[in-house]
C-alpha cells in the first residue's frame, strides 16, 4: 500500500534513470540530424532541379518562334487594356 507521500528511490537508482534517459536523448538527436541531413539532400537537389528546368524554359522560349509571338501578342493586350483605361478615367472626368 503507497501513502501520499512519495516512493523512497536511492541516488543510485536516481542516477540509472538520468544516464537512461541522457542515452534516449542522444539516440533521438542522431536519428534527428540523419532525418534532417536527408531532407536538406532532397531540397537541395530539387532546387537544382529547378535551376535546370530554369535555365531549359529560358533557352526554349528564346528560340521558339510561337513563345515570342505569344509574348507579342500579350504585350498588346496589356497596352490595350491600358489604353481602356486611360480612356476611360478621360470620360470620367468630363
Amino acid at each position: 500500500m503507497e501513502t501520499v507521500y512519495e516512493k523512497y528511490k536511492t541516488a543510485s537508482e536516481y542516477l540509472m534513470e538520468y544516464y537512461a534517459w541522457v542515452d534516449i536523448l542522444g539516440i533521438e538527436r542522431r536519428e534527428f540530424e540523419e532525418h534532417a541531413e536527408a531532407i536538406e539532400k532532397h531540397c537541395k537537389k530539387l532546387y537544382e532541379n529547378f535551376e535546370r528546368a530554369s535555365k531549359e524554359q529560358k533557352r526554349r522560349e528564346k528560340n521558339s518562334k510561337s513563345a515570342r509571338v505569344a509574348k507579342k501578342l500579350e504585350q498588346l493586350k496589356m497596352t490595350n487594356e491600358l489604353i481602356d483605361k486611360i480612356k476611360l478615367r478621360q470620360e470620367l472626368k468630363k
